[in-house]
């Protein structure tokens, strides 16, 4: 039965998916140009939502209990948390240059980049589909 949650969460997974590869051939590229910084924005938080995420592990781990084990997988987390911290600044600038300026501009001139994400989109959601009637039937 544990597997039937497994493959429901991989095909809802899929289909979430989906939606962010179909978005910018539905969108167009006027609301691409209008929300370039928009995108832009949300791709500099992407150091700031890691050091989120660590930081909340390592808070779950601690909760727990601190054993020998616990340490063994603690003191790694808090050096990528600190590595993090202290790199954020040029990991925002370096996401800035290297994937959201490209991208976008990729995004917006090129119709045919746009239309074979749409194309990957549609793949993900039936895949994402036929896991689910697969996950119902079986069930």
């Amino acid at each position: 039965m544990n597997w039937i949650k497994i493959v429901s969460i991989v095909s809802i997974s899929l289909q979430f998916m989906s939606f962010w590869f179909a978005a910018p051939e539905v969108l167009g590229s006027e609301w691409l140009k209008k929300a370039d910084a928009i995108i832009r924005k949300g791709i500099k938080i992407i150091p700031t939502f890691l050091m989120f995420i660590l930081g909340a592990i390592i808070g779950v781990i601690i909760a727990k209990t601190i054993g020998e084990y616990n340490l063994k997988i603690i003191i790694p987390l808090i050096l990528i948390l600190i590595t993090v911290l202290i790199f954020s600044k040029k990991m925002e600038k370096a996401l800035d240059e290297k994937i959201s300026i490209p991208l976008l501009s990729k995004l917006i001139i090129n119709q045919s980049f746009r239309f074979s994400l749409l194309k990957t989109a549609a793949l993900l959601f039936t895949l994402g589909f036929i896991l689910q009637i697969f996950t119902i039937i079986y069930s």
